[in-house]
């Protein structure tokens, strides 16, 4: 993880299911009261349901105190195709790599 006092970049991997719930919520909680973060998926080779619900909460409780959060869903992965389905990539910054997602949060 890489932090300033005004940004987070939370990197997650390996499969986001329900046997790694506690980590997902464990590394999620990190961000808490942060102004702006950047959740990099780059490295997750699957993920299911319980995180994108957990990606839902997060956004929520971002939005809900002004904070900003962006998304790094790369093309081609599991993760890109599930944000599609769920039509997520509609209502959350999703960029293709960390450096697309941080100049987004510096420009907003």
């Amino acid at each position: 993880m890489l932090a300033t006092s005004t940004l987070v970049v939370l990197a997650l991997d390996g499969d986001l299911d329900p046997l790694r719930e506690a980590y997902l919520r464990a590394q999620l909680a990190t961000l808490a009261g942060m102004p702006a973060a950047v959740v990099d998926l780059s490295r997750v080779r699957y993920l299911d349901s319980m995180a994108l619900t957990a990606f839902v909460r997060l956004t929520k409780e971002f939005t809900a105190r002004d904070a900003r959060v962006a998304w790094v869903v790369p093309p081609q992965t599991n993760a890109r195709g599930l944000f599609r389905l769920a039509e997520l990539d509609r209502y959350f910054a999703v960029a293709e790599t960390l450096e697309t997602a941080l100049a987004a949060l510096n420009a907003g």
